[in-house]
């Protein structure tokens, strides 16, 4: 995987739109920051997520996860004290961390698609994940129309791979 940009010495400088977007489901993902560019520390991803979307279901995985909400109104869920799932307003210009291990799940709840950049660390499992399940987009005002629904029993087990595993059903 390449930098996404140009490394002077330490410092990666990451030109705007020169990124490679994958249609995650219905999401556009954008790899903004590559783990390969910061020696697997962390890895940065853009999303655009249409109204209504996101992974809403209550899932796992072994990275910290911080989403900074850029644009439109999501909500952020996690469970309480008695496991029970709760969700929390998060407008644009809120930041929430999710350690690792921790269940949680997102949705854009706005009128409009969404923006959130989310960082993952460390990095690596959900960059392959995310390239793994996606279709490259090489225009994201038009990307492309997947096939159908996902075939749930397929993702599931990539998800398994990637060590990503939902305490709730998916539909």
């Amino acid at each position: 995987m390449s930098t996404n940009g140009h490394q002077n010495g330490k410092t990666s400088i990451i030109v705007a739109d020169n990124s490679q977007a994958i249609l995650v489901i219905s999401e556009i993902m954008t790899i903004r920051l590559s783990g390969q560019a910061t020696g697997h520390k962390f890895a940065v991803v853009e999303s655009l997520t249409p109204p209504g979307n996101g992974v809403p279901l209550l899932h796992t995985h072994p990275q910290q996860e911080t989403f900074h909400i850029l644009e439109g109104r999501y909500e952020i869920y996690g469970q309480d004290e008695a496991g029970h799932k709760v969700a929390t307003p998060a407008p644009a210009g809120s930041i929430v961390h999710v350690p690792g291990g921790v269940p949680h799940g997102f949705r854009n709840v706005g009128d409009t698609v969404g923006k959130v950049m989310m960082t993952f660390e460390p990095a690596g499992n959900m960059e392959r994940f995310f390239e793994e399940i996606g279709i490259p987009v090489e225009d994201k005002a038009h990307p492309p129309t997947p096939a159908g629904p996902p075939d749930m029993e397929a993702l599931l087990k990539v998800c398994a791979k990637y060590n990503i595993y939902f305490m709730e059903a998916p539909v």
